[in-house]
């Protein structure tokens, strides 16, 4: 089976999957709507998880949103494959 390089990789952890983890790739952006209750007609949902990733230039800017508000973004260089948690200060956005 062949791997796929990915810039957002998502790996899943479930009592749902006999194996431990299952994992998929996202190019761009990713949306989950976590519902709950007592089965898929009678849930409702708890909150909306999103991933997305801009690019600019060399840099890649990911972002995570919990119910629409921001909670984490990094910064990647294609280049020199460096991660930062703060804007680059050659970043222009």
């Amino acid at each position: 089976m062949m791997s796929r390089a990915y810039p957002i990789w998502n790996k899943i952890t479930s009592c749902a999957y006999k194996q431990s983890s299952k994992s998929y790739g996202v190019r761009a952006h990713n949306e989950i709507e976590m519902l709950v209750g007592s089965g898929k007609k009678h849930s409702k949902l708890m909150a909306t998880i999103k991933q997305t990733r801009k690019e600019f230039g060399e840099w890649s800017s990911f972002h995570l949103y919990l119910d629409k508000k921001l909670i984490r973004t990094m910064y990647y260089n294609k280049r020199t494959g460096d991660f930062r948690k703060r804007k680059p200060k050659n970043l222009e956005i």
